[in-house]
């Protein structure tokens, strides 16, 4: 909501919100935006035109309901976007895993090749405000979740999946109803569009099999059409040699970390590649490219303590990540505190999050970030369940989940050299923040 609303404010929009999150109401201050702490019907401003709502937002909010009972013209965030996009050429990324990055990358090279794309994603870039904005340049660059089917909104002309695996388990009760959406969504791609799938996800594969537009693929594996020759890493930061139908194109050299960003930007490659972009402008850009917020970023130190805070909350996420912080750190402790978000995702994937956090020495398992979901109930998973599987391995893991507990522990435990990182879609990154400085004033006082 934050980038579709910085699209919107540089379209010259003139925009009001609310958010009830801690800090929203500073979001767009400078520009002269109210954004309230809390929703209420009277929020909604007189001469209101379209009133737009996340999907965390309840059919019985009252400011979608006065909207509604005005005849105000009322949209979800994605057919927002669906409208946005009808007027440009749609390039829309989606996926399990690596959609925001991905569409970062793409974004970064095509601003460096002078599109000027409009573009919007759900994370922020290292050293901007925000994930969205509005170019000058005719294409329309967008995360594309599949959650409730919302990328079916979108009629991208060109796509990418970048992989499909169950995740959203409150709304795909099967793994044949998450592949039937993405389906929907490559039959979306016009007939002469292009989709770009992962070559070695089959799933992916076997859903663009047959269908009557441009498939290509891109992948590890040498069989792709866009694929990764010699490759070499050093403390986890990727250089290797992009390679197009069994020929070298360039050599690209990545400063985000990690073998799962090799895929992420190999992705961004194929897409700018396959629309026209020099390859030396996509390697410069891939080359350029920071990082985002949450992703891998190293928010500080202090006497030694290293503090990472990531996204990851699914345990292909978690698994990769801990292999890369490995790879970045070698020989030193690393202690996870891992917020699982939502309760059917932790109750569905228990064992495999339990596994993918093997990778760690020390582990804390924070209370359950329910995000959509109601009041906890008497029966459900807890963050202790999680603990208790976790403990079953070689992992030493913490009898606490309270925030408050977990900074103590953490006060108490921590020490120089140790590497620390926060992990979760949830709000974990303000507990990490609460952490660090908590070790700070408690170490300055001694």
């Amino acid at each position: 909501m934050r980038s579709l609303a910085q699209v919107l404010l540089d379209l010259g929009w003139r925009l009001t919100g609310s958010d009830t999150a801690a800090g929203a109401d500073g979001l767009f201050a400078d520009a002269g935006v109210r954004v309230f702490d809390s929703h209420a019907a009277e929020h909604l401003p007189p001469g209101t035109d379209v009133a737009i709502a996340s999907d965390a937002v309840a059919p019985d909010n009252p400011e979608v309901c006065r909207a509604i009972e005005l005849g105000i013209a009322t949209y979800s965030y994605f057919e927002a976007l669906g409208r946005l996009m009808a007027d440009k050429q749609g390039i829309a990324i989606a996926g399990t895993h690596g959609k925001s990055t991905a569409s970062a990358m793409l974004a970064h090279v095509l601003r460096l090749a002078d599109e000027d794309p409009t573009v919007v994603f759900g994370a922020t870039p290292l050293g901007q405000s925000s994930g969205g904005g509005a170019g000058s340049g005719s294409r329309m660059l967008v995360e594309a979740c599949e959650y409730r089917a919302n990328f079916l909104h979108l009629r991208p002309r060109q796509a990418v999946i970048l992989g499909i695996e169950p995740d959203h388990f409150d709304c795909y009760p099967n793994v044949g109803a998450l592949h039937d959406a993405f389906a929907r969504f490559a039959r979306s791609v016009p007939s002469d569009g292009l989709l770009l799938v992962r070559h070695d996800c089959q799933a992916s594969r076997r859903i663009a099999r047959g269908l009557d537009r441009r498939v290509r693929t891109f992948g590890f594996d040498p069989g792709a059409n866009w694929s990764v020759g010699r490759g070499a890493s050093l403390r986890g930061r990727w250089r290797f040699e992009l390679v197009h139908d069994g020929r070298r194109l360039a050599k690209v050299a990545l400063q985000t970390p990690g073998w799962h960003n090799v895929l992420n930007a190999l992705a961004a490659a194929a897409l700018a590649g396959e629309i026209g972009i020099p390859p030396e402008t996509i390697a410069a850009g891939l080359g350029e490219f920071r990082g985002l917020h949450r992703r891998l970023e190293v928010v500080g130190a202090w006497r030694g303590v290293t503090l990472i805070d990531d996204y990851a909350h699914h345990p292909t996420e978690i698994t990769a990540t801990l292999a890369t912080v490995r790879r970045m750190y070698p020989g030193r402790q690393i202690w996870c505190v891992f917020q699982p978000h939502q309760v059917s995702r932790t109750k569905r994937l228990l064992d495999e999050l339990a596994g993918s956090l093997q990778n760690a020495d020390r582990v804390v398992v924070a209370d359950i970030f329910r995000a959509r979901e109601p009041e906890w109930l008497p029966d459900e998973v807890t963050a202790a369940d999680l603990a208790a599987k976790v403990r079953r391995g070689r992992v030493q893991v913490a009898d606490v989940h309270a925030t408050a507990e977990i900074v103590r522990l953490l006060q108490d435990q921590l020490e120089p050299g140790d590497v620390l990182i926060t992990m979760g879609a949830g709000d974990i990154r303000k507990i990490g923040d609460g952490i660090f400085d908590g070790i700070r004033k408690d170490r300055a006082a001694i």
